[in-house]
């Protein structure tokens, strides 16, 4: 029900716009300067070419650089031609992305809304404060603004029925996000209107090209970035451990073949007593335990050390540039963390046992780093559990005999 009355909500902000659009363009109506009809043609093919190709930088960011063909038009032939323009540009864009006709009529008004209120408002300025010079380049910049914010200001409206926010919260969201490329975009159309003034038709032909390449380009290196961002994203699932949510054995295969020469600490972390935790309450609950016990281990350690699952409730967390002091203390506080989490089910305190080694200072080889950090750890459990050891001498023959503790 609720959903109904927000799309109706939304149909009726798009039959106001358009109408308001209509108005202003038959009250308004100053002809359409057929004396340069070459240029006004040539510049709206471009816009219309323009405003077809957006281009998605980011999860709710779009760029486009039909503005910038648009604000010429705007500076030239005034409010009439900018407006139909504008609203051709409209249906183009509507019927090239498919997009429903009520989208394609609000956006066909909105942005005629906004070619009007940035062409009265360069005349106004223009009369005031010249054509020409510094005051001709500050009237264009303003009426570029005044577009920018009319088309925030509608489109804001739109938004602000759909997620039933303050209008000028989505005001102020959608500034955020545009502000930057809004005004490039009117910094090229000032030098693109400045370019037709000297070179009038076939400098719309040699700007307009540019502008296009430049469009594509754009567009194949968004292409290109989102590629790779999403290759990355598929090979960093492929490290991740799908039920704790830390780096899986793979990653630490790869880990231990990078002959780097950073001094690094390794902990081996093993839950005590878990498969009787799991026989006690049940695996359930034993992958919950899992999970809280990762996500303490990376609320203890640094945003760059690394977390990952060596089988079981075996984890082995990778410390650069920390020596084995460092690494201790970082694993105090990995047990200090553990022990404060309480859950009402479990009759039971959970515990952990960490085993420390370093690099250079135990070996400089990483698989025997990691071998050492085992073997520290099984000593900490044969010293009565709950406990850390750094390696030693006497750790290695422990792990070996599983006697005494060191």
């Amino acid at each position: 029900m609720e959903q109904q009355r927000v799309e109706q909500l939304q149909k009726i902000i798009v039959f106001v716009t358009a109408a308001a659009a209509l108005v202003l363009g038959v009250v308004f109506y100053n002809g359409a300067g057929w004396r340069d009809w070459p240029v006004l043609i040539g510049l709206s093919l471009v816009f219309l070419y323009l405003q077809t190709i957006v281009v998605r930088i980011g999860e709710r960011s779009d760029y486009s650089l039909a503005t910038a063909s648009v604000l010429p038009i705007v500076y030239l032939f005034g409010p009439t031609p900018a407006m139909a323009v504008s609203v051709l540009a409209g249906i183009a864009d509507g019927w090239v992305h498919k997009k429903q006709w009520w989208r394609v009529l609000f956006n066909s008004a909105q942005l005629a809304i906004s070619a009007f209120t940035s062409a009265v408002a360069f005349e106004f300025l223009q009369a005031r404060l010249g054509g020409s010079g510094v005051w001709g380049v500050l009237a264009m910049m303003i009426a570029a603004l005044v577009h920018m914010y009319t088309n925030i200001a509608l489109v804001a409206r739109m938004v602000a029925v759909w997620r039933r926010v303050r209008w000028w919260y989505a005001i102020k969201m959608l500034s955020a996000r545009s502000l930057r490329s809004s005004f490039s975009s009117a910094l090229i159309g000032l030098v693109f209107t400045l370019f037709i003034r000297s070179y009038g038709f076939w400098g719309v032909v040699a700007f307009g090209v540019l502008m296009i390449n430049l469009s594509g380009m754009l567009k194949a290196a968004v292409e290109v970035s989102s590629e790779r961002a999403r290759r990355k994203e598929l090979e960093e699932e492929l490290l991740i451990d799908e039920m704790t949510g830390a780096f899986n054995f793979r990653f630490l295969n790869q880990w231990l073949n990078d002959h780097s020469d950073t001094a690094v600490t390794v902990l081996f972390c093993d839950l005590d007593d878990f498969s009787d935790f799991n026989n006690e309450y049940g695996h359930a609950v034993g992958d919950s335990l899992l999970k809280m016990f990762v996500k303490t281990i990376v609320s203890s350690v640094r945003p760059q050390d690394r977390v990952a699952r060596y089988g079981g409730d075996e984890f082995v967390v990778i410390l650069e540039g920390v020596g084995a002091e460092g690494g201790a203390r970082i694993a105090e506080r990995i047990m200090a963390n553990l022990k404060a989490l309480k859950k009402e089910d479990w009759g039971r305190p959970v515990t952990v046992s960490v085993g420390i080694a370093s690099k250079p200072a135990h070996t400089s080889d990483k698989h025997q780093l990691l071998l050492f950090s085992d073997q520290a750890m099984y000593a900490a459990k044969a010293a009565g559990k709950n406990t850390l050891r750094v390696w030693s001498h006497e750790c290695a023959q422990i792990a070996a005999a599983k006697e005494d503790p060191c």
